[in-house]
């Protein structure tokens, strides 16, 4: 009888709709109507920051993948199983976005209404220009992280299964947007002001902030293809990169509401969850370089030492090192690109003869000072730090690869994301040899293999991309920039 009555009901609805206000009918229910344009631009940066900072391991499993932090006793993502959880769907989903949320779907919408709601020429062109900006950001994760993925037909609401385009052509065009960009950032007019949380409409920031992000990406394809890299670290140097801290893209969170506080904070304090500690191999590698940002990073396990826990191990948070209480205060600012970061990429650019105006050596202590002083040590502390022999950049173990790529990753502890491609890209640290966890059968994952959702929904196309994959549609397939 229930089912009768809600069936009947069902009825009714449909003949009424049939005779009365049909024209309800085409209006879009997933869809912004009557938002401002700065309103969608805030959300999806906040969108962006919290899925760039975010410890789920069923989003971004960066952290534990890169071993700076690992699981305690939910450990499928510290051991490479992906599937437990799902993050290759659920991060290509967060950043492409369903409806109105995500992060490109936000972009799009704003851009879209930001003509209609700002009437000043000077104004919007640079708000577009910043919206295009975020754009990039967002599809540099993507490319960075899949490999082929739909980007020309990709927020084209009338082309439900988009294409999959040609990573390397998708990333050649990102780089030319961000030239574009630059160049079109108009510092004599203002911009959407505090509805942007990194830089509050700052179009000098934001200049340096394309600058930085070019830079970045041009060390992307520093081993497969040394001479764009070049020729693409030259013009972000012309256009002029991060020049210190108080460059840094942050977003500072707010102490309330839950949603938008920081993003650590939700997860361990406010969880009242356990499901994560520091990782062994960074807590022993900090340990034995005596790293200042010990303290800055973790508090001391019982019985006064810092500790982290085994790589795949089901690990009691009780008998560990914890997270430090600046990071897990409700307003501790995410990180998306900072000063640090552009030192060591340059230094790298120096030791590859990419003509930068420097020596490595010197960008190198540039990017350790900034970050520990970044994380509240003093400048002291980094020169002692420095003057370390087995830190010191000309007498510390390795290749300029090994040296830079451990003292990045240290460097690079809440920023999950950049810790793993700083090994997928320079091979160190080595955690495959020096600390694969306990229950892996496979190396680190180089990449996110295609979201399942995507072998069904958007079949043809995924079969397409998916052929393109060396080594197959899986974790450990090579991306285009990878030698």
């Amino acid at each position: 009888m229930r089912k009768l009555i809600i069936l009947s009901s069902l009825v009714l609805l449909l003949a009424s709709s049939c005779t009365k206000n049909i024209q309800d009918l085409n209006l879009d229910g997933k869809h912004a109507v009557l938002v401002p344009a700065t309103s969608l631009f805030t959300a999806a940066e906040k969108s962006l920051s919290d899925d760039y900072t975010t410890t789920s391991s069923g989003v971004a499993p960066f952290r534990v993948l890169a071993q700076t932090w690992t699981e305690t006793l939910y450990n499928s993502e510290a051991n490479y199983v992906l599937t437990a959880y799902n993050s290759p769907d659920n991060w290509w989903g967060y950043l492409y976005g369903g409806g109105s949320s995500g992060v490109l779907n936000n972009l799009t919408d704003a851009k879209g209404l930001f003509p209609t709601t700002v009437t000043d020429a000077g104004v919007l062109r640079n708000d577009l220009i910043i919206t295009d900006i975020l754009e990039v950001y967002a599809y540099y994760l993507l490319v960075a992280t899949y490999g082929n993925v739909p980007y020309s037909q990709a927020e084209n609401r009338s082309i439900p299964f988009p294409k999959y385009d040609d990573a390397k052509t998708i990333y050649t065009d990102l780089l030319m947007r961000l030239d574009t960009c630059i160049a079109g950032l108009n510092p004599s007019s203002i911009a959407m002001g505090t509805a942007d949380q990194i830089y509050s409409g700052s179009i000098p920031a934001w200049k340096k902030f394309a600058a930085s992000l070019k830079l970045k990406m041009a060390m992307l394809l520093a081993d497969s293809d040394p001479t764009t890299a070049a020729a693409e670290v030259q013009k972000a140097l012309t256009a002029g990169v991060f020049t210190s801290n108080a460059d840094n893209a942050k977003i500072t969170y707010q102490s309330t509401p839950t949603g938008n506080t920081n993003p650590i904070w939700q997860a361990i304090v406010s969880s009242g969850r356990h499901d994560y500690v520091p990782a062994g191999f960074l807590v022993s590698t900090m340990n034995t370089l005596t790293d200042p940002r010990l303290p800055l990073y973790f508090t001391m396990a019982p019985g006064g030492i810092y500790l982290g826990g085994i790589a795949g191990g089901s690990n009691s948070y009780a008998l560990f090192s914890s997270f430090s209480a600046p990071m897990i205060a409700t307003t501790y600012p995410s990180d998306l690109l900072d000063y640090s970061e552009t030192n060591f990429l340059l230094a790298e650019a120096a030791e590859r003869g990419f003509g930068v105006s420097s020596t490595a050596t010197a960008y190198y202590d540039s990017a350790i000072i900034a970050s520990i002083t970044f994380w509240g040590g003093t400048r002291a502390a980094a020169l002692s730090y420095l003057a370390q022999s087995n830190v010191a950049y000309s007498t510390a173990a390795g290749t300029y690869k090994e040296k830079i790529g451990y003292q990045e990753w240290i460097s690079d502890y809440n920023k999950g994301w950049d810790a793993w491609t700083t090994i997928r890209r320079l091979g160190y640290p080595d955690i495959n040899t020096l600390s694969p966890p306990v229950g892996a059968g496979t190396p680190m994952p180089t990449r996110f293999y295609y979201p399942l959702l995507e072998h069904t929904s958007n079949a043809i196309n995924y079969t397409a991309a998916a052929a393109t994959v060396n080594g197959g549609d899986n974790q450990n397939g090579k991306l285009f920039w990878m030698p």
